[in-house]
């Protein structure tokens, strides 16, 4: 956790449209998403792509990829970044994408670049089964056991749980009922409907050309899932058998898609005659117990007292929604006003490419600031095994 120990802006913030599972972007490797985000953030900027110094990505399933783990190597490369720039990447499960921006902000603060592209990026519809067992030969008649890491449940090695028993663990524990896990949900969905045609949302998109299905397409907006009817959320089946709150419909699903945010000093940002959306205050990226779920609330919480600023001094909150529960637990927690969070809905509506929610909520937000009527935001993340990321962002 720490305040930034120089000015650092983001004078740039692109993503693409984020597309169902087996959507629009299945067929498309994630360092071409990236960059197709990157070059229209570095293009707003004005900004020559040689002057970028470092890439850092958050990338989670590199499997998906034919690269070997140089994903965040060629999100660089076909971005424009010459080739005698380093990359990095970063896992840091759904804080992927924060966690690409702070270190990129530490790239800067220290004095080792002074331009950083980051960001993060997931196709998550190309990630392929998992077979066990099988590499050094089975024995006759053994059946081969499909493993979905993307829509099965994933049973955690140190807390034995799978994300959706902590969920509703979680719900247990706040009160949380099935009714207000659904109307969180719904709303999601409606709020983002609602700026969906907004200037403020064609602002953070830019559009993309596409393989699919043996023709070439041109994705301009978000692709979402059509169950949107209210009635839906509330017929849905439990997930756990012995579950009652949470559903498929109240919990993020699996997408693709892909953020990118151009950070830059103070003085390259006047010498290039660029024009900040808005500048990185701080961050805080602490540990929790991982029976908890609510890194985010610690991470948001120790952000706050490192600023010394109050929780009714923010005046945007942007929080992952991994789960309805996790994030009305973590509102209860901080005792959060609703109507500053996710105000223009979250992953609940948008689906959730695990590398790239973080960088995108960043991308919303400071778009936000640059509108002039709010001061000071916060993007916050629980990350897998008891972890929480969070970044402040203040207007200029």
């Amino acid at each position: 956790m720490a305040l930034t120990r120089k000015v650092i802006f983001v004078v740039a913030a692109k993503r693409t449209p984020f597309c169902k599972y087996g959507g629009y972007l299945q067929e498309l490797p994630s360092s071409h998403a990236f960059a197709a985000a990157a070059k229209a953030a570095i293009n707003s900027a004005k900004l020559n792509s040689t002057l970028v110094d470092c890439t850092v990505i958050g990338n989670v399933n590199f499997l998906s990829q034919c690269d070997g783990g140089k994903t965040p190597r060629y999100c660089g490369l076909y971005s424009g970044v010459p080739i005698e720039k380093p990359a990095l990447g970063v896992n840091k499960a759904c804080g992927s994408g924060l966690q690409a921006l702070i270190t990129g902000s530490l790239e800067i603060s220290t004095g080792s670049a002074k331009v950083c592209l980051t960001g993060g990026t997931e196709i998550m519809s190309s990630l392929p089964f998992l077979v066990r067992n099988v590499r050094f030969g089975s024995s006759l008649g053994v059946s081969y056991n499909f493993e979905d890491h993307i829509k099965g449940q994933v049973l955690d090695s140190y807390t034995d749980l799978t994300l959706q028993k902590l969920a509703e663990i979680v719900a247990e524990k706040y009160r949380i009922s099935r009714e207000m896990a659904d109307d969180f949900a719904y709303k999601s969905f409606l709020k983002w409907k609602a700026v969906a045609p907004s200037k403020i949302l064609q602002e953070e998109l830019t559009s993309i050309s596409v393989p699919f299905k043996k023709t070439e397409i041109i994705v301009e907006r978000d692709e979402l899932d059509t169950n949107s009817e209210f009635n839906n959320f509330l017929s849905a089946p439990t997930i756990l058998t012995d579950g009652t709150v949470v559903t498929a419909l109240n919990s993020a699903a699996p997408a693709d898609g892909a953020a990118a945010l151009v950070l830059s000093d103070e003085e390259s940002t006047r010498s290039n005659n660029m024009t900040p959306l808005a500048r990185v205050v701080a961050y805080s990226c602490v540990g929790a117990d991982p029976t908890t779920g609510l890194g985010a609330a610690v991470a948001i919480r120790r952000l706050l007292d490192v600023t010394g600023i109050r929780v009714d001094e923010v005046d945007l909150f942007e929080i992952n929604e991994t789960f309805a529960t996790q994030v009305l637990a973590t509102i209860k927690e901080l005792k959060l006003e609703e109507n500053k969070v996710n105000i223009g809905g979250g992953a609940l509506a948008l689906g959730h490419p695990v590398a790239a929610s973080g960088a995108r909520m960043a991308v919303h937000l400071v778009h936000q600031l640059n509108r002039g009527n709010k001061k000071r935001a916060i993007a916050a993340s629980s990350c897998g095994a008891g972890q929480g990321i969070a970044v402040m962002f203040e207007s200029i």
